[in-house]
Parts: structure tokens; sequence; C-alpha cells
């Protein structure tokens, strides 16, 4: 009998151990899939405090800026729920709540123009963020956090912000080759240009301005080339009535 019941008692006991193991391993699991969620969360918010840094540059939308704040706030919210203690997130979740708010009633937050880069550096810069705001819309879309009459018109806004600095950056580098004398590249890169804007149905104020821009510079160019043709061509003429002058001019007797 008390053979039995010491078998017993060590079964029971064998059983509370696979049991505790099996409960560890699942709140380990648990914690691992915590942090896992929490980590992948603090990424987002970190991405997107990046992109919004970048609103002082390129010119961000109302409704561009409110949506990064609202991806901020489901993060915060999301992590809020897996760690309700978190006094940080709170007040932090508490803030984006209020400056999303703040930027709802703000009517002067609309750019329209966008600020040349000043160099080849800056100009990948800006439209490396363009790209990743175009990924991040997407993605808020898919989600069902932006509706799509908002994503068409906001991913449209940020592929015409892409031609505005590929078109300011084609600009300024054919100034740089007018300064070298290379007349054949920079009525080239002139001429992409405006063949670009040809193709854009909605082209806004600034799109506008830059085709009058290049149109302008290529017809000066255009001008100038005539003129120098004009010029280059009477000096010819001159040289070869010189020259035929000299050789039918009486000679002199010595």
């Amino acid at each position: 009998m008390t053979l039995t019941l010491i078998l017993v008692a060590i079964g029971a006991l064998l059983f509370l151990v696979i049991i505790y193991n099996i409960l560890q391993q699942y709140w380990q699991k648990q914690e691992a899939e915590k942090r896992t969620l929490l980590l992948k969360h603090k990424n987002i918010i970190n991405e997107t405090d990046e992109l919004l840094l970048n609103a002082s540059q390129l010119p961000f939308s109302k409704a561009l800026v409110v949506t990064l704040y609202n991806r901020i706030l489901y993060s915060l919210q999301t992590m809020q729920q897996q760690d309700p203690g978190n006094a940080q997130i709170k007040n932090r979740r508490i803030n984006i709540e209020q400056q999303i708010q703040q930027i709802k009633e703000n009517d002067q937050l609309e750019q329209t123009a966008l600020k040349s880069p000043d160099s080849d550096q800056q100009a990948i810069h800006m439209l490396q963020v363009i790209k990743r705001l175009r990924s991040v819309l997407r993605i808020e879309h898919n989600k069902g956090k932006v509706g799509n009459q908002t994503f068409v018109i906001e991913d449209r806004r940020l592929e015409l912000m892409r031609l505005k600095v590929n078109l300011a950056n084609l600009a300024k580098r054919a100034r740089i080759s007018l300064s070298n004398q290379d007349v054949n590249m920079a009525r080239q890169m002139l001429t992409k240009g405006l063949a670009v804007l040809e193709k854009i149905p909605d082209k806004d104020e600034q799109l506008k301005g830059m085709e009058s821009n290049l149109q302008q510079r290529l017809n000066e160019l255009t001008t100038t080339q005539k003129k120098e043709q004009q010029e280059q061509q009477v000096r010819e003429k001159e040289k070869e009535k010189s020259e035929l002058d000299l050789l039918f001019e009486p000679k002199r007797k010595w």
C-alpha cells in the first residue's frame, strides 16, 4: 500500500512538472511574441517619425501628415494593449492624439511649392523619402486606413513631387552644361524635360512654371546658336572674300 502511494505521488509530481514546463514554454512564447510585436511597432513609429522630419523639406499635404500620425497612433495603441502599465507609451499616445486634432483644425498646413534640391545628393535623398512615403501610403490603404479617393489623390501628388525633383535637378545640370560650354548636352536635357512635362495632363502651377522656364531657356539657347552660326557664316564669307581678293589682286612688279 505504501509503495502504491509513493508511486502515485511520484506520478503526480511528474505530471505537475510536465504541466509546469508546458505552461513555462507557453509563457515564454507569449513573452517572445509580445517583445516581437512591441519591437515591430516601435520600428514603425521610428520610421514614421523620420519621414515626418522631412515635412520642412517636402510639401506634405494635410491628409498625408494625418495619415502618418494615425499610423503612429495605431502602433502606440497596440503597444499600450500589450503593455498597459507603461506610462511613456500612454503619454506619447495622448500627445499624438492632440497633434492630430491640431493638424485637422489647422487650415494653413497645405503647401504647394517644392524647394529645389541644392545638390545631387539632396535630390537623391528627397527621391528616397518620396518613395518611402508612397510605400507607407500604399500599406495604410491596403489596411483600410486610407480611403480610395485619398489614396489616389495623395499618391498622384507624390508622383508629381518626384517629377518636380527630377526636373529641378535636370534644369540644374543643364545650367552646369551651359557653363561648361557643352551646348549639345544642355539642349538634350532641356528637350528631355519638356518632353516629360508635355505628357503630364494635370500640371499644377509649379510644373507649369518649370515648363515655361525650360522652354524659355531652350528658346534662348536656340537664338544664341543661330546668332553664332550667322556670325560664323559672315566670318567665313569675309575670309573667303579676302582670300579671293588676295588671289586676284594685281601682281606688283619689282
